[in-house]
């Protein structure tokens, strides 16, 4: 490229010279003392609104099979009531068609 067709480029010369155009840096962040970290916490709920999974009721269509894994988490599986919300033998003909 020749002279003619560059363009000026103000912020290149800004990048290589921070000690003169860089701003200031942030303070560090105060570490709270143990007072101001109870201090904090007074009067802030610490239950949950909400049951977990593993404590709320029993779905219908839904069937336990026991606790699963290392963790010892609870597993189960569902039935075709659980998929639709309708109980598939309770259709008209008895045996599950439409």
């Amino acid at each position: 490229m020749d002279d003619e067709s560059q363009q000026p480029n103000p912020s290149a010369h800004r990048s290589f010279h921070p000690d003169k155009y860089a701003p200031e840096p942030d303070k560090p962040r105060k570490v709270p003392t143990k007072a101001e970290k109870e201090a904090s916490g007074v009067g802030t709920p610490s239950d949950s609104l909400t049951a977990s999974g593993e404590d709320r009721g029993k779905s219908e269509g839904m069937h336990d099979t026991g606790r699963r894994g290392e963790s010892r988490r609870p597993s189960g599986k569902k039935d075709a009531s659980a998929y639709t919300g309708v109980n598939p033998d309770d259709s008209p003909a008895g045996d599950g068609s439409r």
